[in-house]
């Protein structure tokens, strides 16, 4: 059973020790413990965290990885979200929870969502949009990727306000 009273950290909240300087409980999902298992490993401090029950490991549901998906194709931000990264937000999506990540994108999408998202070592997201990707060469707009389709030129983006 999921104990949804916990915080959700991405990697970056990993990075930025909040789980080693404090006494809450957080979690995490698989494919983020596996990003992060490098972290203290001398002293296996992610382990340790595990261990003394405050840090768990959840999968979310299937059906929350594919919402999440979804909004984040929508937004535009799909082609900067890790599987890890996709797998933190619908997490925090199914269990109503915040998220503490420094990452863009994940901000973005959750904000997208209605989830909280609290920033660690940058000031965090200001403004939640949508981006376009506009080819130079085409001087068309384009769906969300790196390369256009057309002619191959690197896509450039833009985040649009969402209001």
């Amino acid at each position: 059973m999921i104990d949804s009273s916990r915080v959700i950290l991405d990697a970056s909240a990993f990075y930025a020790g909040v789980p080693f300087g404090s006494l809450e409980s957080y979690c995490t999902t698989p494919q983020i413990y596996d990003e992060i298992s490098h972290i203290k490993k001398r002293q296996d401090a992610i382990g340790t965290l595990v261990n003394l029950g405050r840090l768990a490991i959840y999968s979310p549901d299937h059906m929350y990885v594919k919402q999440v998906l979804g909004f984040a194709q929508r937004a535009g931000d799909r082609p900067q979200l890790s599987e890890a990264d996709i797998s933190v937000i619908a997490l925090a999506l199914q269990m109503k929870q915040s998220i503490i990540t420094d990452d863009y994108a994940i901000s973005n999408t959750a904000r997208h969502l209605g989830l909280s998202v609290f920033p660690v070592m940058t000031s965090g997201v200001k403004t939640v949009g949508i981006w376009r990707y506009r080819c130079p060469a085409c001087r068309t707009q384009r769906p969300p990727g790196r390369i256009c389709s057309i002619c191959g030129s690197v896509l450039r983006k833009k985040l649009v306000n969402r209001d």
